[in-house]
């Protein structure tokens, strides 16, 4: 009898692991479209067309004269295409089928860690707890626990009393696979690369790295919705589709809050930045640890995301206000791009992000510049220009991180030269 009760509950847990696997949702034909809007009245009718045609925006609109990606199911791709030829907007399909593309980019939870791979977040966090206790110059921390529970983890590498930091985070973006993967890479090549300028940074500087701000929405991504972009707290919303969970962390930070941006008061967008500033966990946690150094010590703060090739600089919630520095940052982000340059000729584009991409407040490098005062503050998009976009392949990893990381060697030579570590 108790081995059938055994039997009996084993097999329900079977049955529950596999519907729980079965909930990722899909994305069999559906198709990427690029739309390109050349004016203010096109925009206008652009915003409105998910109101009537079910379509998943992988923006946030900004402006004219620029191209914006939505993702579209089967069922709605005739509407859509009638919709926009109705609007006399040109369009391209850039992806013909995401699931297919999706399927594409290796992914396994047993592999060991690497960076041809994509890995959900246990074998990141298990790879950093093997180096942690490997190295006696990396000091690892908790710095907190997300709103599911589950940690925030750090690592500061430090060889030497006296040392300036660096700061590094990455994947406050759910979605942005390519951001932990980079920042791992980088976090990898500080520690184990034999490259001698590589080495003589670690010696001269500390580097403070942050991989994974946003756990909870980066499991979902694996769990159950690919495109999910913003933390998983339930933000006491609902529409017809339920619930409604999550804020945009990068839209959440106390510096300009909610001057700018598209979807940003819509509880149920993407983009959503809150009632009110610093109210989620996660950010709060990361604004805490930076401020748990002495003032002056962490000199340059870089957020890593998709996607774009972009190096923002502050500020972002407008297109005619500079930080007085601006002149200074724009010639260290120019040492990033060339040197980012030479390894497979991939072009980085820098400048103010309000000016460049679209303003939009509340983001974690303006927080970084104009709360805390770290002289050197930007936001690194990766690749790619838009063939990919937020699905880059798993086979252009190493790719990324070697043009990233000789971009960030040239970088803190610049920064060195123009006094930001003085």
């Amino acid at each position: 009898m108790k081995v059938s009760v055994l039997v009996i509950a084993l097999l329900s847990l079977v049955v529950l692991a596999t519907a729980r696997k079965q909930m990722a949702t899909r994305y069999d034909n559906f198709k990427v479209y690029k739309a390109f809007i050349r004016d203010v009245e096109q925009l206008e009718e652009f915003k409105k067309i998910h109101h009537h045609i079910h379509i998943h925006m992988l923006h946030d609109i900004g402006g004219v004269n620029r191209s914006y990606e939505v993702v579209v199911g089967p069922a709605h791709q005739k509407a859509f295409e009638t919709t926009l030829y109705y609007l006399d907007i040109e369009f391209e399909i850039t992806i013909e089928d995401l699931q297919a593309l999706l399927d594409e980019s290796a992914y396994d939870p047993d592999a060991a860690m690497d960076w041809v791979t994509y890995h959900p977040l246990d074998k990141i966090y298990d790879w950093v707890d093997e180096q942690c206790a490997a190295h006696d110059y990396l000091d690892c921390k908790v710095i907190g626990h997300s709103y599911e529970g589950r940690p925030i983890k750090s690592v500061r590498l430090s060889k030497r009393e006296g040392n300036k930091a660096i700061l590094i985070e990455g994947n406050i973006h759910a979605m942005e696979w390519i951001s932990s993967a980079t920042v791992t890479y980088i976090l990898n090549q500080l520690i184990n690369s034999n490259d001698a300028e590589l080495q003589r940074l670690t010696e001269e500087y500390d580097w403070i790295v942050v991989p994974m701000v946003n756990p909870d929405g980066f499991v979902y991504t694996h769990e159950v919705e690919r495109l999910w972009r913003k933390n998983r707290r339930p933000n006491g919303y609902s529409n017809s589709s339920g619930l409604c969970y999550g804020i945009d962390m990068n839209r959440n930070f106390d510096f300009h809050w909610s001057g700018a941006g598209w979807g940003i008061e819509d509880p149920c967008d993407h983009w959503f930045n809150g009632e009110q500033p610093n109210t989620e966990i996660e950010i709060l946690q990361l604004q805490d640890f930076v401020s748990s150094f002495d003032e002056g010590y962490i000199r340059a703060y870089m957020a890593f995301h998709a996607y774009g090739q972009y190096i923002l600089l502050p500020y972002g919630h407008s297109n005619t206000e500079f930080p007085p520095n601006y002149d200074q940052m724009m010639r260290i982000a120019a040492a990033f791009a060339e040197g980012a340059l030479d390894s497979y000729g991939s072009e980085f584009t820098y400048g103010a992000s309000g000016l460049l991409n679209y303003p939009v407040s509340g983001a974690a490098k303006d927080w970084a510049y104009g709360v805390k005062n770290i002289p050197f503050t930007c936001t690194v998009e990766l690749r790619d220009k838009g063939t990919f976009g937020f699905f880059l392949p798993s086979n252009q990893i190493t790719e990324v991180g070697v043009e990233v990381t000789e971009g960030l060697k040239s970088l803190v030579v610049k920064a060195a030269e123009e006094g930001i570590f003085d």
